[in-house]
């Protein structure tokens, strides 16, 4: 946000109420964990927590920059006193003087998830404490955080979410009279911001005041039992993981009160406060367990069921009947011309080459473009290797120069992109001891310090589908193609490259090679036909070989690979082999090699075999139903670490 509008006055902000209310609430309870308010681009987020300032009193807001460094956020020696002194003493970083202040965090989302961490943590805690550069060093330090961030950039991970203990999001004014509005003051703003704000002094000094009387008062509103029990009551309805939300949730009643003046706190102010605390961390309800049935009341419409998936796996013939059909007539000479030929339709049909894609037993499903698929967030952890390469995807250590600084370390090798603050921080406390050398300060070898930078680079995504028979079934592919679509979308928005492998009948055929085409990948996918058996440990094989030459043509990537699967497995290429423990081989060797992977479920049926789920284990994968992706909001896929 340009700083033109730093100026602009809270209260002149037309609509987004239920965003000013949440930050009167922050500004009143720092205890109250903090604020994150997320929006798309254009809905005043900076501009009202930069108003938000001016109803503060004397506290100020502190820009938290995305390049910050850990001696620049948390305090390091101090630099003068070193050289002159000759002896170490702590110099407070931004922790320091955010003391009693607002720190504001724009674009949060894109910070370092350690440094957030450790932002949001040292408020509740009270105290920065300090162990670097040779010194030890305690300061207490409350301060009250706000971020902004656009959902469309990405997404928090929950745990980040969590200690987070407000949320909120600004509204996409849509009616014609408040867009209107918003234009006309910004009209009048632009043309005379003193004009203008002189217009919202009185309501900005009163709502001033409010606040002020607000945080006085707060420290005397005192929260009873019954209140204790509702916000229970509340965060267990919920399903919230751990005790984070009791606490904020009492925390924000409290503010409550104390802004309308009270020093109790009602079941109204619990109420309200949960639109706060709440919605972040709100989870799903455990899936209740399919009851047993009982073995008496099974066994006719077991096997019907039974029937109609052998068929389809078989031949994807889903609109027979489910009785088989009466034996075919001994006298094959003499049948009727109207009559079908019973022995042709009871024949399994005859295997085609996979590439040929001809054969009317096919079936070529649309793409779901609706498919609402969640968004996918990549937590790749942290290692030791430095990747190159370029993106918008995962974080990843880099030497090529390039990136940003995070923190500057002891060289292992000949430093060759030198950390000049940390280098003269490491030789400042010497100076008086070492000669001047016509130099304003002496360096030596053991003083040199190397920078550690990241920077994004993309993924490689391989899509590995089945596309057997029983995949066909109740429009099943229809749904798997409008997911598999969304992942390419995103895949292109973050510059990833993808591959894509489709198994079916007695061999897994490689649609597409890897590349940075994710549009040849979606024309291949509408293509893709179902019909056949389910040879997955083929294409279990085939992915694994793919995945393993393209780490070996690109030892910098980190490979993620998406199984789609009914699991419903029932082909192998050598004769008396198990199929589902030939992939479980295969997926154990993918999990031993380390590759990250995903496995969506998308079996379906009344009778359930879990083999997807059981291969999943095998492959360390992250297991998600294909029900789970249109009902979820976020997708993690977190690294496999091996075995």
């Amino acid at each position: 946000m340009s700083d033109y509008f730093k100026c602009y006055p809270f209260v002149a902000v037309a609509g987004q109420e239920q965003a000013k209310r949440a930050i009167l609430i922050a500004l009143v309870n720092h205890k109250a964990g903090g604020l994150l308010i997320s929006g798309v681009t254009g809905t005043a987020k900076s501009v009202l927590v930069r108003g938000a300032a001016e109803l503060s009193g004397d506290r100020k807001l502190l820009n938290l920059p995305l390049n910050v460094t850990e001696d620049m956020l948390f305090g390091s020696i101090d630099l003068e006193y070193a050289v002159t002194q000759g002896e170490r003493r702590f110099e407070p970083g931004l922790l320091g003087r955010a003391d009693g202040n607002i720190i504001y965090i724009d674009e949060v989302n894109l910070l370092r998830p350690e440094l957030l961490t450790a932002v949001l943590d040292i408020n509740m805690a009270g105290e920065n404490r300090v162990e670097r550069d040779g010194i030890s060093f305690v300061h207490k330090t409350e301060y009250t955080v706000i971020g902004t961030m656009d959902p469309h950039e990405g997404v928090l991970p929950n745990h980040l979410l969590d200690r987070f203990g407000l949320f909120v999001e600004t509204e996409n004014l849509k009616e014609k009279e408040q867009r209107k509005e918003i234009m006309q003051r910004l009209l009048d703003f632009a043309k005379d911001a003193t004009a203008f704000r002189a217009k919202y002094k009185k309501e900005t000094e009163q709502l001033r005041a409010q606040i002020a009387k607000a945080r006085e008062l707060l420290s005397e509103v005192e929260i009873g039992d019954a209140m204790m029990e509702l916000a229970v009551q509340y965060c267990s309805q919920a399903f919230c993981a751990g005790h984070r939300a009791d606490l904020y949730l009492l925390e924000t009643a409290k503010a409550i009160a104390a802004l309308a003046g009270r020093t109790y706190i009602l079941p109204k102010d619990m109420e309200e406060a949960a639109l706060y605390v709440l919605p972040h961390r709100m989870r799903k309800p455990p899936e209740p367990q399919p009851e047993e049935q009982p073995p008496q009341e099974e066994p006719e419409d077991m096997e019907e069921l039974s029937d109609q998936e052998d068929d389809d796996m078989d031949s994807d013939d889903s609109q027979e009947n489910l009785m088989p059909p009466p034996p075919p007539d001994n006298d094959t000479d003499n049948h009727d011309e109207d009559k079908p030929n019973q022995e042709e339709d009871n024949q399994e049909p005859p295997e085609q080459d996979p590439q040929n894609n001809s054969n009317q037993e096919d079936k070529v499903d649309g793409i779901d473009m609706h498919f609402p698929f969640p968004k996918m967030v990549l937590d790749m952890g942290k290692d030791q290797i430095k990747r190159k390469g370029s993106g918008k995807r995962s974080l990843t250590k880099t030497d090529l120069k390039q990136g940003r600084y995070v923190r500057a370390e002891l060289p292992k090798e000949k430093v060759n992109d030198l950390a000049f603050d940390a280098t003269i921080r490491a030789a400042a406390p010497y100076q008086r001891h070492r000669p001047k050398n016509d130099c304003a300060i002496n360096i030596q070898q053991a003083d040199l310090r190397q920078r550690v930078r990241e920077k994004r680079i993309g993924t490689t995504f391989l899509f590995l589908v089945d596309a057997s028979g029983s995949m066909g079934a109740q429009e099943r592919m229809k749904a798997v193609k409008g997911a598999i679509f969304a992942m390419l979308q995103e895949a292109y928005q973050k510059r990833d490259k993808v591959g894509m492998i489709a198994f079916r009948r007695k061999a897994a055929e490689e649609l597409l090679p890897i590349t940075r085409s994710v549009d040849l990948a979606q024309k291949r996918l509408a293509e893709l036909p179902t019909g056949g058996k389910t040879p997955l440990a083929e294409g279990l094989a085939q992915a694994f070989i793919t995945l393993d030459m393209q780490i070996r043509k690109e030892p910098d990537t980190e490979p993620v690979l998406v199984l789609v699967t009914d699991g419903r497995a029932n082909s192998v290429v050598q004769e008396g082999e198990d199929p589902v423990e030939s992939a479980m081989k295969l997926a154990k060797q993918i999990h031993k090699a380390k590759i990250t992977s995903i496995v969506i479920d998308t079996e379906t049926d009344f009778i359930k075999l879990g083999v997807a789920r059981q291969v999943a284990a095998e492959m360390g994968a992250n297991y998600y139903k294909l029900k789970q992706l249109s009902q979820g909001d976020i997708l993690h896929i977190i690294r496999n670490l091996g075995i």
